[in-house]
């Protein structure tokens, strides 16, 4: 049986979560957002980040007590009931399943635009997709090193971008802060918290994490307050280079933020962070995904192959499964409905996680075990924060969602029920509880049984 081994320390952590937050949300989904709110983006994004250290502060409560793989998944199901953590993973699954296809074709804009091939991004989206499910397969995903440079690199370029587009701020461009009112600016919040859903990424891996009960609190609150302060800056500066009726056009608004400079070096530059920031969200999207499918099949929860796990300790159907519903998603549903649908299914997953807070902030206190620094309003206020959120989202994502959560309500009840109980779902040799994350070393080294 595959071994598990605590290797991730607190700066990978971090740098794990940054890798899954600094992505498309910065370098496109920043535009969408400035069309609904205008200048005001700027609060929309601290809004959005106040609402993620919300549930980020509910998610560390729960990691000190629970530092299982599997995520929201687990972290319900330890905390709260069985179906709560079904339902839980279910949809925080299918939210950032769906957030891959989004970030993908993100990857194919400034791909093309760094290559200047003019080819449809939906290729460039397929060939990432697929490009990093190998990864996967080739037991590199949950390479320490390879996400902090992808985030290294990504920083730098923000940061640059930030002081060159200074240089370029015109005050009056965000002179009508909020065009469209207060209205506007929560509606911004609620497409740019799409950015921030990345801060529970390390939960999926607690058992390859060093001291996860202080190290996962840690690398979720530091990850959000360095997203929070640097998207606002970039936000900022955007708006004040170009009108922010020109960004909300743009497919690539940093892209066309960075033209107004007539700087062919710095065109460059952001093509290349929006190649590694969004392949960085790939890459940590495929691994969170295929952990919690892992962590369910694992309980049979889910089909028991998705808890297959190979010689070289990969949970290889897990990674597969996850690339595949990608590209199914890529293919078949529009963008915009990727962004509202993958928001919908996360925040209906967090909320999910401020009830097991709750809950298990009571229980701890009839065991006498619960320490007086952790309160349950917080998680009342994550909870009340993410409706306000979920309100300002399109009604079609909500449906989406819904029909996606009854989908897997129905599953759940029929696998539970008497007349599935002769149903196999897969035979395995024994399953090991957790598949091995390499921060560094060789990435395809067989694992001694």
């Amino acid at each position: 049986m595959a071994e598990l081994t605590r290797s991730v320390t607190l700066l990978q952590a971090v740098m794990i979560n940054l890798g899954a937050i600094i992505g498309a949300g910065i370098f496109v989904i920043i535009g969408i957002a400035i069309g609904v709110a205008g200048p005001s983006v700027v609060l929309s994004i601290v809004i959005s980040g106040i609402i993620a250290m919300l549930t980020g502060l509910n998610f560390a409560e729960i990691a000190r007590h629970v530092a299982k793989e599997g995520g929201v998944y687990e972290y319900a199901k330890s905390s709260f009931r069985p179906f709560a953590g079904f339902i839980g993973g279910w949809l925080w699954t299918f939210g950032n399943i769906i957030a891959i296809s989004a970030v993908s074709l993100s990857f194919g804009g400034y791909a093309d635009k760094l290559l200047s091939l003019s080819i449809d991004p939906l290729y460039f989206a397929l060939a990432s997709i697929a490009a990093f499910a190998g990864v996967n397969l080739l037991g590199i995903k949950n390479s320490a090193k390879t996400i902090t440079v992808f985030v290294v690199i990504n920083i730098v370029v923000l940061v640059f971008f930030v002081v060159a587009g200074l240089f370029s701020f015109n005050a009056a461009n965000i002179s009508n802060f909020m065009p469209n009112g207060m209205t506007g600016t929560l509606a911004g919040a609620a497409i740019i918290f799409f950015a921030f859903t990345g801060f529970s990424r390390i939960t999926t891996i607690s058992d390859e994490v060093k001291d996860p009960e202080k190290t996962i609190p840690r690398a979720i609150i530091i990850s959000i307050v360095i997203s929070v302060f640097l998207y606002a800056a970039v936000a900022l500066v955007a708006v004040g280079m170009v009108p922010y009726t020109v960004l909300a056009k743009s497919s690539a608004p940093l892209s066309t933020a960075a033209q107004s400079l007539n700087v062919s070096l710095l065109l460059i530059v952001i093509a290349i962070g929006g190649v590694t920031a969004t392949s960085g969200v790939i890459l940590t999207g495929i691994l969170g995904t295929s952990r919690v499918f892992f962590a369910m099949g694992r309980d049979s929860e889910l089909p028991k192959p998705l808890a297959y796990i190979d010689r070289f300790a990969t949970p290889s159907t897990a990674i597969i499964t996850s690339s595949l519903l990608a590209v199914f998603f890529l293919l078949f549903v529009s963008f915009g409905a990727i962004v509202d649908s993958s928001n919908a299914a996360v925040l209906s997953s967090y909320f999910i996680i401020n009830i097991s807070a709750i809950y298990l902030y009571f229980r701890l206190k009839k065991e006498k075990q619960q320490e007086k620094r952790y309160m349950p309003f917080v998680s009342v206020a994550g909870m009340l924060s993410i409706l306000l959120l979920v309100s300002y989202l399109d009604i079609a994502s909500l449906e989406i969602v819904f029909g996606i959560a009854i989908l897997g309500t129905a599953y759940y009840i029929a696998k539970n029920a008497k007349i599935m109980e002769n149903v196999k779902w897969g035979r395995h040799k024994t399953v090991p509880q957790s598949s091995v994350v390499r921060a560094f070393g060789d990435s395809r080294a067989e694992v001694k049984k």
